[in-house]
């Protein structure tokens, strides 16, 4: 058993079914808007307005990031932190490359390496 009272249940409901009917009302309004002569760049505007207002709402009432903010700044902060990590990896590989090239790296990317002094250079006509 969750423990919660039939009264915070009740709430919780209205509270999901209200957001419920903004979104349908939302949709409603988004298609109403697509029947609009308005510019490509209006158009576009409005409709990114309305798909934030939609997410918000979605992210914040049914992915419940506004009543577990806690639990949601936690594993936010390991994701933060794992892609530092993976981010270090890398950059520390490189920082230490930097001026440090082998005897047979170096010599792989001369120009006399790259052709041999009795082969005659290509002439361009």
């Amino acid at each position: 058993m969750s423990g919660h009272t039939v009264e915070e249940i009740r709430k919780e409901t209205r509270t999901y079914l209200m957001v419920f009917g903004v979104l349908a009302v939302l949709t409603v309004v988004t298609v109403a808007v697509s029947y609009l002569k308005l510019s490509v760049g209006l158009a576009i505007m409005v409709a990114l307005a309305i798909a934030s207002v939609k997410g918000f709402l979605v992210a914040g009432f049914f992915m419940h990031l506004f009543s577990e903010r806690k639990l949601v700044y936690s594993i936010l902060l390991i994701t933060v932190l794992f892609f530092g990590v993976l981010l270090w990896g890398p950059w520390h590989h490189w920082y230490n490359s930097l001026g440090t090239t082998t005897t047979r790296d170096a010599g792989a990317h001369s120009p006399a390496a790259a052709q041999p002094h009795d082969t005659p250079l290509p002439v361009a006509h």
